[in-house]
């Protein structure tokens, strides 16, 4: 595999590798909550390169290091939140075998080869960059299709067809890398241009933004995970219901937090489930856009 592509990965963009690896790492591990085998297979081809990568980051990764502290409650984590984005697909095909999905910032997402129901229509989502790279790793063919933008560039619109198909769009570690102001004018275009589509999505608290406002907190999340300078959270909000508040039309669907499958691997963290504050810092909201 040609190193170029990887050395052009933006700073937010690189965030992408600490989920791939997460899953790797959690389907060699006793009892898995996901079995990946695309990601140990990407990450295995990456090990080659990022042992001699001057990052630190890609260092860790190819020694199949992640977060001291929490690295195995990471995996763990990050897992389950894949897990529920598949169930979340898994679903929306029971209804609708020929339907669309569109996962935006899918970065190394490996969900459609594992949630293929044989009929249904995929779009992955990404920065050219990012898409250079699932190009050494996944062929498009005429269900799947690849579309090297940013989810801000709303011309990428055009590109999901037929529009008369049942849509639903999946967003999975992206909405807090981004502004109010952008994830507002992104929801409302999909609902103008397709309107009935659905929408799940990963969404942080306002406090957990708030406080990595804060300079001591933004360095230690960057530290933490060898991220550079611009990989930050810029938008929260407090009720999964707030999106409601942009359209009459947003319907709030359900919502699933990390605590709600009272996973094992979680362990003492299963407590902050007991606070309705904590057990919200990260969760998945799932919307009609009508």
């Amino acid at each position: 595999m040609n190193e170029k592509p990887i050395n052009k990965i933006t700073d937010i963009s690189e965030t992408l590798l600490i989920p791939l690896y997460s899953r790797a790492l959690e389907s060699k591990s006793e009892n898995p909550i996901l079995i990946d085998l695309k990601a140990i297979e990407i990450t295995n081809e990456l090990n080659k390169i990022f042992a001699r990568s001057d990052s630190q980051l890609h260092q860790n990764l190819a020694r199949g290091k992640m977060r001291k502290r929490l690295g195995k409650k990471l995996n763990a984590t990050l897992a389950m939140r894949t897990r529920k984005f598949d169930r979340y697909c898994i679903s929306f095909l029971k209804e609708n075998p020929n339907g669309i999905i569109v996962e935006l910032g899918c970065g190394l997402s490996t969900r459609f080869p594992r949630i293929d129901n044989k009929t249904l229509i995929w779009f992955d989502l990404d920065f050219p960059e990012v898409i250079d790279i699932r190009k050494k790793f996944f062929k498009e063919t005429e269900r799947y299709h690849f579309i090297a933008s940013s989810v801000l560039d709303f011309d990428w619109m055009n590109k999901i067809q037929p529009k008369n198909k049942k849509i639903l769009f999946i967003a999975e570690g992206l909405f807090m890398y981004l502004f109010e102001d952008e994830i507002k004018n992104l929801v409302l275009n999909l609902q103008k241009t397709f309107p009935g589509c659905e929408l799940a999505c990963e969404v942080a608290n306002t406090f957990v933004v708030k406080m990595l406002k804060r300079k001591i907190w933004k360095k230690k999340f960057q530290r933490d995970f060898h991220l550079g300078e611009d990989a930050t959270f810029n938008f929260g909000i407090r009720d999964s219901k707030d999106l409601e508040k942009w359209n009459k039309n947003i319907t709030f669907l359900d919502d699933w937090t990390y605590f709600d499958d009272k996973e094992k691997k979680l362990g003492w963290m299963n407590i902050f489930g007991r606070s309705k504050k904590f057990s919200k810092t990260q969760w998945i909201v799932h919307y009609k856009l009508n």
